[in-house]
């Protein structure tokens, strides 16, 4: 992208401004800051013009709680451990959806600036078409984590805050929102980057669960890195085909998730899953060596549903024989008395598989989240 005079200024005054702060790198690309300045001039915005924030009503919050609930939760843990190390620094860690819009809040810090706390209510819209330039709605256009500070925001009057950013995606890689650390008339003086970036793999992380119809592969050259922020993620179906990728698995198999989702996993490594989960339960969360399709050597973990409701699906997709085609197979094993059993039966399962997220159970099974209440409390 060629940039303006006027932007070229701009760039000159960010780039000396970056300078001071040991931590911060000259970006090798600064094109989505210039793609982002120039979207804002096209829609007639005007770097003077004054940025406000708008109240929030308690109906927006309860909109916001219904529709991204499960997102909030899924990221808590991280952005708890966010907020408890950004104690003392000034620093507000801060969720938000797709949208640009703040649907969480962290700060433990009785200090932080009122300027900072008003800009940063849950519920305000961020997003680049209301406050201009900011390193969310970067993360969120472009895909990738960014760094916005003092001139490199677009309006002059929100030129005092500094923001650093990553987005998260589902496994699917839908764009789910963005995770940001936040500081106001203030450069911190230590890596924000890297904390925002680590903390938005392990929430992406995070959405990888195995379920009755899917399980979870968890991969990487070095056993030592198998169940930590930096490995390979796989979701794959009952029918032996990837459903869901993390960045890790794209980068390890060399291949941009699109053209992943999809594909068999024998395409991918030199093993089916039917032997694989023909192992003993007690065997099957060990580590396993396979080969992948680009010639490196992994090392893998299987994590499943309990294997009936998994291997019986899979099965009868691959053409082996399930649990019923066996006369001694579940012998021991009492089946439901009539319909009401069964049906908590099945919502016992799913709760159980989604550990104890009413919501995510409600969707698998395609029921209301009263019908889980409901049924659950005529059993108790």
């Amino acid at each position: 992208m060629n940039p303006s005079l006027e932007h070229q200024v701009r760039l000159q005054s960010v780039r000396s401004h970056y300078r001071v702060t040991p931590w911060i790198h000259a970006r090798d690309d600064e094109s989505p800051l210039l793609r982002s300045w120039q979207r804002c001039r096209d829609v007639g915005m005007h770097e003077h013009e004054r940025v406000t924030f708008e109240l929030v009503s308690r109906a927006m919050l309860a909109e916001l709680d219904d529709a991204h609930g499960d997102l909030v939760r899924a990221a808590r843990p991280e952005t708890e451990r966010l907020a408890r190390a950004l104690r003392g620094t000034g620093c507000v860690a801060l969720l938000f959806n797709s949208r640009g819009v703040v649907i969480d809040r962290l700060c433990h810090d009785a200090g932080t600036p009122a300027a900072l706390l008003t800009a940063t209510r849950k519920g305000i819209n961020l997003a680049e078409r209301c406050v201009g330039t900011t390193a969310p709605a970067i993360s969120l256009a472009e895909g990738l984590p960014y760094l916005v500070g003092r001139d490199a925001h677009f309006f002059a009057n929100v030129r005092p805050f500094f923001c650093v950013a990553a987005p998260i995606d589902s496994p699917t890689g839908e764009r789910l929102g963005a995770l940001d650390i936040t500081a106001y008339d203030n450069v911190p003086s230590f890596d924000l980057y890297s904390l925002v970036v680590d903390a938005a793999a392990a929430i992406e992380n995070s959405l990888f669960r195995p379920s009755p119809d899917r399980l979870v592969v968890r991969f990487h050259p070095r056993a030592e890195m198998v169940g930590t922020a930096l490995e390979g993620l796989l979701e794959v179906g009952s029918d032996g085909r990837v459903c869901g990728a993390n960045r890790v698995a794209a980068r390890l198999l060399c291949l941009p998730r699109p053209a992943l989702l999809g594909r068999a996993f024998s395409e991918l490594f030199d093993r089916r899953l039917q032997s694989l989960f023909a192992r003993p339960p007690s065997q099957r969360a060990d580590l396993v060596e396979m080969l992948t399709c680009v010639g490196l050597q992994v090392q893998a973990r299987f994590e499943s549903a309990p294997r009936r409701h998994w291997a019986d699906g899979a099965a009868a997709r691959w053409g082996e024989g399930s649990a019923a085609d066996d006369p001694k197979a579940g012998q021991a094993e009492r089946r439901p008395a009539n319909l009401r059993e069964l049906e908590g039966l099945a919502i016992e399962q799913a709760l159980a598989a989604f550990d104890g997220n009413v919501s995510a159970a409600a969707r698998q099974l395609g029921v209301s989240r009263n019908t889980i209440y409901r049924r659950r409390g005529e059993t108790a």
